[in-house]
């Protein structure tokens, strides 16, 4: 790909599935529709650290035990990040009117909540933290997204919820377990 792209940019075209370099033309698509979401997403977190000895999320689960055990994590953060419903507003508009404009406004969506997370979570400044490991992923159900919106108050406050399958809504939204040290010395 382009070298001189951004991140967001090659993170779009990756959830566009392109595999080869993508012209002049496909690039400014991706850079409008990037600008869209941007000017749509208000960005919203909630957060809560736990001790691995009291958390009281279940996360008793070989994936995550093997994760903080390679970074000898004593704690957790759980980090839940949304875009806002304008975002889904805006892709269930377009499935009938414009569904090409549709999948790129929700490939750059699903590349700018990443972006954001991430970011948000650097701010954090946590030693020693693993990646962000989601429910879903490796043997954690899904249902772990109850447990950590039981324990995580803040998340009313950034207006997510769950549904009876235990998908956020919004949408673009996501939530993270991150192993770090409490206290790396």
């Amino acid at each position: 790909m382009n070298s001189e792209l951004t991140v967001l940019e090659k993170r779009t075209l990756s959830y566009l599935n392109f595999r080869n370099e993508a012209n002049e033309e496909q690039i400014e698509m991706v850079r409008k529709a990037i600008d869209e979401v941007r000017s749509i997403a208000r960005p919203a977190f909630a957060f809560r650290y736990f001790s691995l000895d009291d958390c009281p999320i279940d996360i008793n689960y070989s994936s995550l035990s093997e994760l903080f055990s390679k970074n000898n994590s004593d704690s957790v953060a759980v980090l839940i990040s949304t875009l806002g419903p304008a975002i889904d507003n805006r892709i269930d508009r377009l499935k009938e009117s414009d569904p090409s404009r549709m999948i790129l406004i929700d490939a750059a969506a699903n590349a700018y909540i990443e972006e954001v997370t991430n970011e948000y979570q650097k701010r954090l400044e946590l030693k020693g933290q693993t990646f962000r490991f989601a429910p879903g992923y490796g043997d954690v159900p899904l249902s772990v997204q109850q447990s950590i919106f039981e324990n995580v108050p803040d998340v009313q406050r950034i207006g997510i919820t769950l549904d009876e399958g235990y998908l956020m809504h919004p949408f673009k939204s996501m939530t993270g377990i991150i192993g770090f040290m409490s206290n790396p010395n």
